[in-house]
């Protein structure tokens, strides 16, 4: 082997030791991210449990529910069962200036641009997904779900505002007055005379959605592996 072909097979060696290495460092640094994104978003989650729980002390709490669908499952972060309704809750931890669209919002922090999915539309499936759940029971088929989306950081801010799209602060004070907005002045039940539930209806309605949770960790993993296949086309 002469001089010339050793050089040649070192820089090929060296190049593809190069590409190797970068590849490596790329998915680290892509492994480091969704963990960074993941401990965001449980932390954040952690808050509005607390909140829930610390604001309204005779309601029923539920985190992280998986429900069927026709699709597979669907995660809801949580679910309120007061005497003022249902609630989903979507939690978002983001910080920054949000850009509300209608299907797409970006946020803006620093020098960094993110794109994802409007929060009002993912939640608007997990509405259906409950309202599915509930029309299973005799009693629950009429109780109106609500949908609200959480922002948990304090340096968030929005372009616009939206019914229904909150800071953690101003979550508990929206439920308990009905909503304060012009566009949806009250929240209603869905029960006709009745504003309020009852305990004994929160009790039933807890039951019933724990009963129609899905509980495996098959599900749980194939909707991990959707959230990461959003989070590609998103971010």
């Amino acid at each position: 082997m002469n001089d010339s072909t050793q050089l040649f097979l070192w820089i090929f060696l060296s190049l593809d030791l190069a590409v190797l290495l970068w590849l490596l460092v790329s998915a680290v640094r892509r492994r480091i991210r969704r963990r960074k994104i993941l401990h965001f978003g449980d932390k954040a989650e952690e808050e509005v449990s607390e909140t829930l729980r610390r604001d309204f002390p005779n309601a029923a709490v539920l985190n992280n529910v998986y429900l069927k669908t026709n699709r597979g499952t669907t995660q809801l972060d949580h679910i309120l069962i007061c005497k003022w309704g249902v609630f989903v809750i979507e939690t978002k931890s983001h910080n920054g200036r949000i850009q509300i669209e209608k299907n797409e919002w970006t946020q803006f922090y620093k020098d960094k641009v993110v794109r994802f999915h409007s929060p009002i539309l993912q939640n608007e499936s997990h509405v259906r997904a409950l309202e599915n759940v509930l029309k299973k029971h005799r009693t629950a088929w009429k109780t109106k779900v609500n949908g609200l989306v959480v922002f948990t950081s304090k340096k968030v801010f929005f372009s616009k505002r939206e019914d229904g799209v909150l800071r953690l602060d101003e979550l508990s004070p929206y439920i308990k007055s009905g909503g304060k907005t012009t566009s949806r002045r009250t929240i209603l039940t869905g029960i006709p005379g009745r504003r309020y539930l009852t305990r004994q209806k929160i009790v039933l309605l807890e039951r019933h959605i724990r009963k129609h949770s899905v509980k495996g960790q098959k599900s749980r993993k194939a909707h991990n592996r959707k959230l990461k296949s959003l989070d590609r086309s998103y971010h």
